[in-house]
């Protein structure tokens, strides 16, 4: 039974139902006009986890490697766990009841199948709100990697909120462990405001309208809502990096990587492409015969384009519209070098 740590807030309530609510047929996501983007944003997460992981492997001369993974959704990442060799515990928070409940009937599932397999404690928590140590097993552990993925942007609603959050990272890792996230790209999302100006932009599979004064962008409570067709649709808040990182310092966190997902494509795609033609994380373009396009015409003009310059018959692709998707995020690594300094 997963443990339970209050409170909830307004708001905090609202992406809870929206999760609780969330997809769960297999059959709808495989013909979702977005399948490859997720595919795309597994990649990342997997690639991001695996080479993390590898420095631990090197680290820990064949010990054990324990991780805190915050807002672990119903567990889309537990394979990516499973396959880290030196995987031991798991500690799995979410601020939505049936993400967690989902999370651990997968696991429960993995366990059936697997022999050897981590160990994992599962938590229901707003970790931007509540100190979430105290549901632990030993409340005092520290553990080698936090992951938080694509949702690190929700605790920028408040500066008491980021702190908390912030907290809950460094206080639960050891020194030289590592925090690593996935984020939206804040200074993308206000180019992309300015340059179609109003307070909305997007296309046919996304939009992001904002909620405040977007002539004076708050540092934080920056909010918008954010729509991506059959996964998203609830508010967010822009994460000033630059703050996030002097912020970290306060807590012991010193970055050591940022990318934006166009860069973190460019530098990995071509040392594992196995893997990515494996998951399915890019389309084919044009489709074996029989099968249609995800997108519409216009959104293979430059894949038509990289066919001619190239003289190539076919190319693995994200539609125009995806890959507006994906260059909304950034990936980052911060590694805990020193303890954090009293509040």
């Amino acid at each position: 039974m997963a443990e339970i740590v209050e409170p909830k807030e307004q708001l905090a309530a609202t992406i809870v139902r929206h999760y609780d609510n969330g997809e769960n047929d297999l059959s709808a996501r495989n013909e979702s006009r977005i399948l490859y983007l997720r595919n795309f944003n597994n990649w990342v997460k997997s690639t991001l986890i695996k080479e993390t992981a590898s420095i631990f492997n090197e680290d820990l001369h064949g010990g054990k490697l324990n991780v805190l993974d915050l807002a672990c959704g119903k567990g889309g990442d537990l394979n990516k766990w499973r396959n880290t060799s030196c995987m031991e515990n798991l500690v799995a928070v979410d601020i939505s009841p049936g993400s967690i409940a989902n999370c651990q009937s997968r696991y429960e599932d993995m366990k059936k199948r697997n022999r050897y397999i981590f160990k994992a404690k599962f938590i229901v928590a707003d970790c931007t709100r509540v100190p979430i140590n105290k549901a632990f097993i030993n409340p005092r552990a520290r553990l080698h990697l936090v992951s938080c993925q694509f949702a690190f942007h929700y605790c920028f609603e408040s500066f008491q909120q980021t702190r908390c959050m912030l907290n809950n990272v460094s206080s639960n890792l050891c020194k030289g462990g590592y925090f690593i996230g996935t984020i939206p790209d804040a200074n993308e999302i206000v180019r992309r405001l300015k340059e179609n100006g109003g307070k909305k932009f997007g296309n046919s599979v996304y939009n992001i309208e904002f909620e405040c004064d977007t002539d004076k962008l708050p540092l934080f409570g920056a909010k918008y809502n954010f729509h991506l067709e059959g996964v998203v649709d609830c508010p967010e808040f822009l994460v000033h990096f630059p703050l996030l990182e002097e912020l970290a310092k306060s807590y012991g966190l010193e970055l050591k990587m940022k990318m934006k997902f166009s860069e973190y494509f460019e530098k990995y795609y071509s040392k594992d492409l196995n893997f990515l033609n494996r998951i399915t994380a890019l389309e084919l373009y044009p489709p074996r015969e029989g099968n249609n396009v995800m997108g519409m015409t216009e959104d293979y003009v430059k894949a038509e384009q990289f066919l001619k310059a190239n003289d190539t018959r076919s190319i693995g692709t994200l539609t125009q519209s995806e890959w507006e998707v994906a260059t909304l995020y950034m990936v980052f690594r911060f590694e805990k070098t020193h303890d954090q300094q009293d509040d």
